[in-house]
């Protein structure tokens, strides 16, 4: 969780500079995250955020499940497929996003 949640703070940095305290001028959201992640590196780094992000998710949920006491052997095992499954969707789709203006740009 340190080293995923250090990762992340990161990430949030520079996905705030890039994307919301960027001079927007006339050019539209869409516009900026087409020339972002036109930069090879920084799709990468957000691709690998993203992984970051759903490791970190699936922790969080699962810990979120054991503190609330939902947790026991009867259910332990659909609610760890649950939290796997989540954190899945969540980073597969984010990082999708610079995979697919890769192949359109």
């Amino acid at each position: 969780m340190p080293y995923t949640g250090i990762l992340i703070l990161i990430f949030i940095i520079f996905h705030l500079i890039d994307f919301h305290f960027v001079d927007k001028g006339d050019r539209t959201i869409y516009q900026i995250v087409l020339e972002t992640f036109s930069n090879p590196g920084y799709a990468i780094f957000y691709i690998i955020s993203m992984v970051a992000v759903a490791t970190h998710v699936d922790h969080g949920v699962w810990s979120l499940l054991q503190s609330l006491g939902i947790n026991n052997l009867e259910y332990m095992p659909m609610l760890r497929k649950v939290s796997s499954m989540f954190s899945m969707i969540i980073g597969i789709g984010f990082g999708s996003i610079p995979v697919f203006i890769s192949l359109i740009s």
